[in-house]
């Protein structure tokens, strides 16, 4: 990549160059950016999240002191990895810490050399940066946001949301590499707790942008108004014993109300026989226009996070609740800004 820069030269001077009696660098790479050179020291991961990041700068000073000075070449620190986070991303430039990944994003801070090339993370590397987002893991992940500011034990955490031990603990660990989470204690007895909601958010959010929304079903149900058909999918899923939640507007409005009116409702029912019982006992009649009840496609009981109950309802998490707007149409953005600032990022 650095060679195909307009007035540039690379070449591998060194590998696995053994400075001192226990660090190992990973490379030196000599560059000349129109005739100026520079060293790379380099440090390399597979993929780099911010704790992976805070390490690696510590090394890479650790490695610059131990290394002769040069009347030649400029010494920067540089590190490669086949994915970098974009938490890491902001990290390695604050800390003026050159890297590449395999996206092709390019940062080299030298003294006569200024370049930054940013780009998105290769397909398969976004993928797996998103997978904390999927399934069970983002069920670990919601409940660490809608119970901050508590400290949170592994048992605790599997046993509220239905998860393996195993999948909580490698979760909460992730979280930990991408610094979203504060520690204290060690092994079994280690807790955490959300450090601030608005970067898991942020990264949440990116990862739903390319994502299709689930498909909804849409359905008339005979009833005076939208809160009359809370009331009436509350008795019918209860009756029906089936787990349900709404979100979008109608739990953001909840939630933290914004709109005057609203003449739609979007919920979550787990899939199965009491799913069809529920409509059923709704008189719900699939439509294509005029609906005024919405069901979000699930394919497991798991696609279904039960929040609290408001007024007799229950909803879908406010994080859920805002995710879901955010791949809504019309009013749904205003009001999902409007849930974060009241409900989301407030203590």
């Amino acid at each position: 990549m650095i060679g195909l820069l307009p007035g540039a030269k690379v070449w591998v001077d060194e590998r696995e160059v053994r400075v001192g009696p226990q660090a190992l660098i990973d490379a030196l790479v000599d560059v000349t950016i129109d005739g100026r050179p520079l060293r790379l020291v380099v440090e390399a991961k597979r993929q780099a999240y911010p704790r992976d990041v805070r390490q690696a700068i510590y090394q890479l000073r650790h490695y610059i002191a131990q290394l002769p000075a040069s009347d030649v070449h400029e010494l920067v620190p540089f590190f490669m990895a086949n994915s970098i986070s974009p938490g890491a991303r902001d990290l390695l430039r604050e800390e003026r810490i050159g890297f590449y990944d395999l996206g092709g994003s390019l940062f080299i801070p030298a003294n006569h050399a200024f370049i930054l090339i940013d780009r998105p993370p290769p397909p398969a590397a976004a993928r797996n940066l998103d997978r904390i987002f999927q399934g069970q893991r983002a069920r670990v992940v919601m409940e660490v946001v809608e119970r901050r500011p508590e400290w949170l034990g592994v048992k605790g955490v599997a046993e509220a949301t239905g998860v393996s031990p195993a999948t909580a603990s490698a979760t909460l660990s992730e979280m930990e590499r991408r610094e979203w989470v504060e520690v204290e204690g060690a092994g079994p007895a280690k807790l955490r707790r959300l450090r601030d909601p608005a970067p898991v958010i942020d990264a949440w959010a990116s990862a739903i942008a390319e994502r299709k929304p689930p498909a909804l079903t849409r359905y008339y149900v005979p009833v005076g108004d939208v809160g009359a058909l809370a009331r009436r999918l509350d008795a019918a899923c209860t009756q029906a014993d089936a787990v349900y939640a709404v979100t979008s507007e109608v739990a953001a409005q909840a939630y933290a109300p914004h709109l005057s009116s609203i003449s739609q409702l979007r919920c979550r029912i787990a899939p199965g026989p009491a799913h069809d019982a529920a409509l059923a006992e709704l008189d719900a009649r699939r439509v294509k226009e005029g609906w005024n009840l919405g069901v979000l496609e699930t394919r497991s009981p798991g696609d279904v996070i039960v929040g609290p109950r408001i007024d007799g309802i229950t909803l879908a998490p406010a994080l859920q609740v805002y995710l879901d707007l955010l791949q809504g149409s019309g009013r749904a953005r205003d009001m999902a800004a409007h849930l974060r600032a009241e409900r989301l990022e407030r203590a």
